[in-house]
């Protein structure tokens, strides 16, 4: 069984689930589907680093794109925050 990350409509990260496919993870992630999260749009295998820190019980901030304010240059991360800002009016009032 492998770790998938399932990106949703409204948010800029995903859910990570364990699953042996990407269907599964997608009926998975329904389960823990919250308001205003929208529908899912994608079901990813998590990569090396990703999964390492999933194993570790650290919060995976992946974005659809690709992206992550957690590995790379400076000039990546700061990419990668910019894109969550994107999605600022669905993450609630504090955005």
């Amino acid at each position: 069984m492998a770790w998938y990350l399932v990106f949703w409509r409204h948010r800029s990260t995903a859910t990570v689930v364990p699953a042996a496919s990407a269907s599964q993870a997608r009926s998975r992630a329904q389960r823990k589907q919250k308001k205003g999260y929208g529908s899912t749009v994608a079901a990813r295998r998590a990569n090396s680093e990703d999964s390492r820190l999933i194993r570790r019980g650290v919060w995976v901030r992946r974005r659809r794109d690709g992206s992550t304010p957690q590995f790379g240059s400076t000039r990546s991360k700061a990419r990668a925050r910019r894109q969550h800002s994107r999605y600022r009016r669905w993450l609630g009032a504090r955005g």
